[in-house]
């Protein structure tokens, strides 16, 4: 189970969000609707208690088996050049860990 906030804006703004991992392990899609962006950046929100991977369907914290880009609690933003925010995956090693994201809406 997850919950995605900030997607349905008007074209031509800033949109961002936060979509939370329920349970560790699970990997979780951003948005299952088709939003073509240029690209997003994206970061650990500050109250993570763990750490927070990044990427496709593939991605997982499973220890042992850890897949993704890594981001820390509250670590800088990191830009992805993706042409869709459906394609970004997230999971966490902790229970309802966050990512926050952003984007300019074409």
């Amino acid at each position: 189970m997850y919950y995605t906030t900030g997607i349905g804006q008007a074209a031509g703004t800033i949109v961002s969000g936060t979509t939370t991992v329920t349970t560790s392990g699970t990997a979780v899609r951003i948005t299952t609707v088709s939003t073509p962006i240029a690209g997003v950046w994206v970061g650990g929100d500050i109250g993570n208690a763990g750490v927070v991977l990044v990427g496709d369907v593939n991605v997982s914290a499973t220890g042992g088996t850890q897949q993704g880009m890594i981001i820390g609690p509250a670590e800088s933003s990191k830009f992805l050049a993706i042409n869709d925010l459906n394609k970004l995956w997230v999971d966490a090693d902790e229970d309802g860990d966050k990512i926050v994201w952003l984007y300019l809406q074409p």
